[in-house]
């Protein structure tokens, strides 16, 4: 009996957290004004197979975003709910990696994390040369520089 009241009340707290969550006043929908620059950055143009190559991102948000209320965001819009900021200097874990070719190429996971948690890591199985990017996500779309990475023979 004991046990079957904990559960319950473990199950309404969680249901309680959840409802907690309010939709937001306002939204913040971009405009043609909207400029966003993403950079991305290797600690090493030359790495060996198997070996993980931390990888860094910054992005620059610059022109005037439309704040409407939250009611009237188009539906299927994409929106925020802040402006973002004009400067943001350690992206790379908050980016959609893209690599070629993609042949035994792999991007850290949640686990183990080779890199702090801000960053991104990639490793490649194979010699050869690599061009590495990166895309923000919308409405903060852009698609980053690309970067040259050489893998060299083991």
């Amino acid at each position: 009996m004991l046990a079957r009241s904990r559960t319950l009340l473990a199950a309404a707290l969680v249901a309680s957290a959840c409802g907690s969550q309010r939709t937001p006043e306002f939204a913040y929908l971009r405009t043609d004004a909207v400029k966003v620059d993403v950079a991305v950055s290797a600690e090493a143009a030359e790495v060996r197979p198997g070996d993980w190559l931390p990888l860094h991102a910054t992005r620059t948000t610059t022109g005037e975003w439309r704040k409407v209320p939250f009611r009237e965001v188009p539906e299927g819009a994409a929106w925020l709910g802040y402006v973002p900021p004009a400067r943001e200097e350690e992206v790379a874990a908050n980016l959609r990696w893209y690599v070629e070719p993609a042949d035994g190429v792999v991007f850290d996971a949640w686990a183990p994390r080779p890199v702090p948690i801000e960053q991104r890591a990639v490793k490649f199985a194979s010699p050869g040369l690599y061009q590495v990017w990166a895309t923000s996500h919308a409405p903060l779309d852009a698609t980053s520089n690309r970067l040259q990475v050489r893998v060299l023979p083991p």
